[in-house]
């Protein structure tokens, strides 16, 4: 199954495969309208059901929203999680402790954020934190040895750097670290566990390289 942006009509929009393969494809559904929503989309399966976080960029919000079945046939309401300045871009979702949780970027102050749900489906939501007010962009969120972690490109000095959670459910958050900083990189990031280790994917745009790095 996939989401993502409409250009045509500035839509987002869902779709879902009809066998296991992909083989072949049922009909995009437009989620959301309401002005002009959809990018930055993120996808995954909440309490069984498929949900979407993006950004409008109509009012500059993160946005979220819920299938009311497990297929995606029809969608919940979309819920208004930031709306602090212009922020929601360069999203990651993920479960963390059972709950859907985001990392995202506020772009007015060009800071990294997290939110976590106060509850199974993401009905109600917590008050996002800033992890990092020294530039965010390209974040992943993972869970590393039970905490929620993300990387992201520090933006002020085009470095990749790493932050983990020091709880389960992310109230609390050390320091980041810089995993890389040899000329431009750390652009898009993708996060996950190898082998019980955090790996990290990305961009060295200094010689358009794609690189990996791991923690042992």
């Amino acid at each position: 199954a996939i989401s993502y942006y409409d250009t045509t009509y500035d839509n987002l929009k869902y779709v879902r495969a009809n066998d296991a393969n992909g083989s072949s494809w049922g009909d995009p559904v437009i989620v959301d309208s309401t002005g002009d929503v959809g990018t930055y989309t993120s996808l995954a399966v909440v309490n069984g059901n498929p949900s979407i976080a993006y950004y409008a960029f109509t009012n500059g919000d993160l946005k979220y929203v819920r299938a009311n079945d497990a297929t995606g046939t029809s969608w919940g309401n979309p819920v208004v999680l930031d709306h602090t300045g212009d922020t929601g871009r360069y999203i990651s979702f993920a479960i963390v402790s059972g709950y859907p949780a985001i990392s995202y970027i506020d772009y007015t102050n060009d800071d990294l954020k997290y939110v976590r749900a106060a509850d199974l489906d993401g009905v109600s939501w917590g008050t996002p934190l800033t992890l990092d007010s020294s530039g965010g962009k390209d974040t992943s969120l993972a869970v590393v040895n039970g905490n929620p972690a993300i990387s992201y490109r520090d933006n002020a000095n085009y470095d990749l750097t790493y932050v983990r959670a020091n709880d389960a459910n992310g109230e609390d958050w050390g320091a980041p670290v810089t995993l890389d900083s040899d000329g431009n990189v750390g652009r898009f990031t993708s996060l996950v566990v190898v082998n019980g280790h955090p790996a990290i994917s990305y961009q060295e745009v200094t010689n358009s390289d794609l690189k990996f790095a791991i923690y042992y």
